[in-house]
């Protein structure tokens, strides 16, 4: 029984520890996509309207920002609504780009 109960615990720690594991991959992927998104933005700035965007191009972006903003709603309704704790809404001011500089700097300066 002893033996049953040990297997039991690290099964359990496995998880756990998989568990961290994603969220940091994530946070390091969350990353790389806020990085290539400020650059992207920067480069169509001198992509007119009649040069445009290739189809697949604008469908890629278009699906990534339904991804992220899918993951960013469950997230913000479980914080807000799990266990009765409501969750401050992030306030970005000024210049967008270098908030989210600021903002990615002190994230990496916490973890």
């Amino acid at each position: 029984m002893r033996k049953a109960e040990f297997k039991e615990g690290l099964a359990d720690e496995a998880q756990r520890a998989e568990m961290d594991h994603e969220v940091q991959m994530a946070r390091a992927d969350l990353y790389k996509i806020a990085k290539y998104a400020i650059k992207l933005h920067d480069m169509l700035k001198s992509v007119s309207e009649a040069e445009g965007l290739e189809g697949w191009q604008q469908a890629k972006i278009t699906k990534a920002a339904d991804y992220i903003g899918s993951v960013y709603h469950n997230l913000d309704y479980d914080q807000k609504f799990a266990g009765g704790q409501i969750a401050e809404e992030p306030t970005v001011e000024g210049d967008y780009k270098q908030s989210l500089n600021a903002i990615l700097e002190k994230k990496l300066a916490d973890s």
